[in-house]
């Protein structure tokens, strides 16, 4: 297949051969020069690899790129590195908006660090069948009705939980108070919801964190964070991150919810309070 000029991965590549061919005949006086391998040139400018800063940088001098032409190369690669899945492109491929899901298990599959932080909401990996139903078939989204296959959703979601059985990596699920208090569909389904967290808990993997009311919010925002990538999720699709400042941030974000929550023998106290205050006992 060929490249993408469309890209910004490919447009920045493109941009760096030009500047490049001004001063050094090849990649490989180039790459001599910086003291790289050939092949990562080669890379950089197929947009196969996308260059660090500190490397665009080191292009740029190399290359003799005045102020203005290293601005905009780092506008490119600020581009390079988000990337967008829409729901309305989902929606058209085979397998429809259920297909994320098995993207989003390939991810988590390839990934050593899993890590969801969720607000008001259950992370995807710690819902039961019946809290992702009653989510998704809730009056409060009504975009989704008959546009998505619940059902397979459901089963997509369900399956991508194996990796909390998995050894070789780590799975951080956290979430605010609101999360475990905001009910989804009959009470019932909340307190097995509750039920499932306290038994997930016990997971040699898995590291399950609840954000107090009575803490500080380190964000108002959900995400997910794979390894070195950030996904955020939205009403019109997922934004894929991979700038490594950026996912930096995020980390620090996680830290910053860990400070701020319960865990352990707290969380598992806290889950059976919650449970006991639902209606219904």
């Amino acid at each position: 297949m060929s490249p993408d000029p469309d890209r910004p991965a490919t447009a920045l590549g493109d941009r760096l051969r030009e500047l490049r061919a001004g001063p050094f005949r090849s990649g490989s006086e180039l790459a001599r020069h910086l003291g790289w391998q050939q092949s990562k040139v080669s890379r950089i400018e197929h947009g196969r690899q996308l260059p660090t800063r500190s490397d665009l940088d080191r292009w740029a001098r190399a290359a003799g790129a005045d102020d203005e032409a290293r601005a905009a190369l780092h506008d490119l690669l600020d581009r390079a590195h988000v990337s967008t899945v829409s729901n309305a492109a989902a929606g058209r491929r085979p397998g429809g908006l259920e297909s994320l899901q098995d993207d989003l298990r390939d991810l988590e599959r390839a990934s050593t660090l899993v890590a969801e932080y969720q607000p008001h909401l259950v992370p995807g990996l710690a819902q039961t069948p019946a809290y992702t139903r009653a989510w998704l078939t809730q009056a409060a989204r009504p975009g989704l009705a008959g546009h998505v296959d619940v059902e397979g959703i459901v089963a997509a979601r369900s399956a991508r939980q194996a990796i909390l059985h998995e050894p070789g990596r780590r799975v951080v699920l956290a979430m605010g108070e609101g999360a475990l208090r905001s009910v989804h569909g009959p009470a019932e389904v909340q307190r097995r919801q509750l039920g499932y967290l306290q038994v997930i808990a016990d997971l040699p993997a898995v590291e399950l964190l609840v954000e107090p009311f009575t803490a500080a919010t380190a964000t108002l925002r959900g995400f997910q964070l794979l390894d070195d990538r950030v996904l955020l999720e939205d009403a019109d699709g997922t934004r894929h991150l991979t700038d490594p400042d950026v996912v930096t941030r995020f980390r620090g974000t996680l830290d910053a919810v860990r400070e701020r929550a319960v865990t352990g023998e707290a969380v598992i106290t806290l889950l059976g309070d919650v449970m006991e205050s639902l209606p219904g006992r």
